[in-house]
């Protein structure tokens, strides 16, 4: 018979188990962005010279950028203005790359200086595929973002530092940052475990 001694181990065990579990996301995406911390820039003109752009897909509805995809471009064309970089990477979805590259036309970067990318589906895919090119990148994408794609870049050893494009208020920013937790934690799962 099961005293009541054994249930309450039970309890006890299953708890720390299950607080280790809600833990772990917070915890890997703390090291991550401790770890890639110096590797951020806030401004353009802070921002070091490397030969691409990594701007990093989002939602497009037909030829109309996402608020945040937008900001992602606005900043790579920045970069390219600056002469930060010499060519835009537009990685995503092939309805995001085709948006993007026209949005970047759009806004005089000629169409020579932009590569899509239309098979990275996610930042894991997308980083991987540039890594294949053996190119220093600036990763363009926002500042919650950032340090998984960089510790991605890190781990494939790609030169690269990135910079934010929080240009705007975005209203699902919560869920943004909550799906990034697990994103975090999968990432590490994905490279370390999984290879």
């Amino acid at each position: 018979m099961i005293n009541r001694k054994t249930i309450k181990k039970g309890f006890v065990s299953i708890g720390t188990v299950l607080a280790l579990f809600l833990a772990t996301p917070f915890l890997s995406s703390a090291i991550i962005d401790v770890q890639t911390a110096d590797q951020i820039y806030e401004t353009v003109e802070d921002a070091p010279q490397k030969e691409l752009g990594l701007v990093l897909g989002a939602a497009a509805y037909g030829n109309r950028l996402s608020d945040i995809l937008r900001d992602r471009v606005d900043t790579a064309i920045e970069l390219y203005k600056a002469e930060k970089i010499s060519v835009l990477v537009m990685s995503g979805a092939q309805n995001e790359v085709e948006a993007m590259k026209n949005y970047a036309i759009e806004h005089n970067v000629p169409q020579e200086a932009i590569t899509m990318d239309a098979t990275g589906l996610n930042t894991m895919a997308s980083v991987n595929n540039i890594a294949e090119l053996e190119r220093s990148i600036i990763v363009v994408t926002q500042k919650y973002h950032l340090p998984r794609a960089l510790f991605i870049a890190n781990t494939l050893g790609i030169d690269a530092v990135g910079i934010t494009a929080d240009k705007s208020q975005y209203i699902k920013i919560f869920e943004f940052k909550t799906r990034e937790l697990l994103a975090t934690s999968k990432a590490i799962l994905d490279i370390f475990v999984l290879n």
